[in-house]
């Protein structure tokens, strides 16, 4: 459990070798020349002291079905337990796609 993907995997309820105790999230969202920004934060607590922070920031605009949209999202492990060092500590993607395929090959190479 010292991989990023286990826990970001764990917030998406696609696994559960650890469990999650609490989580906070907040809308952070703005208008920038007259675009909506979808903004949200959240915080994640973790059983074994692991506090995970999330951040997801996209344009409310129309974004054609053939490409997947650019967003912004990022992972931060933001503190840990003594026992419990998670690498990498920090992990961001510029879309969905891009983050779901590297969970998907971060877990099958975790054996998550």
């Amino acid at each position: 459990m010292n991989n990023l993907c286990t826990y970001i995997a764990v917030t998406k309820g696609e696994i559960s070798v650890v469990k999650l105790v609490t989580s906070q999230s907040f809308d952070k969202s703005y208008v920038d020349q007259d675009i909506v920004v979808k903004c949200t934060e959240s915080v994640f607590h973790f059983t074994n002291g692991v506090v995970m922070k999330y951040c997801s920031e996209s344009d409310l605009i129309e974004a054609n079905e053939q490409v997947c949209a650019e967003c912004w999202i990022s992972y931060e492990v933001i503190a840990e337990s003594g026992d419990t060092q998670v690498f990498p500590k920090k992990k961001t993607f510029i879309n969905h796609c891009q983050e779901d395929f590297w969970l998907k090959i971060s877990n099958n190479s975790a054996n998550v």
